[in-house]
């Protein structure tokens, strides 16, 4: 046990910090997410010309594959920060907001992978 009053000043520093830096993991998890499906589209559009068809198609699903499970880490993620940090006097994100975001990205990604597969 620590010898530290839970109504000590730093402790409520510490928590406000960690909420912080729980929001920016979770930007960066959808920024990744953002970059993955960028690139597997992208490359499906520019790369055609360059490799065969079925290689460039692997790719492009691999790549959106790995947006769609990037979206799913960042509300999973997000999820167990708000179960351990239920008692932060912190206001944090929405769930609404924070779930939506993921889901809506979500959502982008399998219908990206769909279009992908049938082109």
């Amino acid at each position: 046990m620590s010898n530290v009053d839970p109504d000590d000043p730093r402790v409520r520093l510490a928590e406000d910090r960690t909420v912080l830096a729980a929001e920016r993991t979770y930007a960066a998890w959808l920024r990744t997410g953002l970059a993955f499906l960028s690139v597997g589209l992208a490359a499906q559009r520019f790369l055609s010309e360059v490799l065969p068809g079925w290689a460039l198609r692997i790719m492009a699903l691999a790549l959106v594959a790995c947006a769609f499970g990037c979206f799913c880490a960042a509300a999973w993620r997000d999820h167990a920060v708000r179960r351990s940090l239920a008692s932060a006097p912190m206001r944090m994100i929405p769930r609404a907001l924070t779930l939506g975001i993921a889901l809506l990205l979500s959502r982008v990604a399998s219908l990206a992978a769909v279009t992908l597969w049938q082109v």
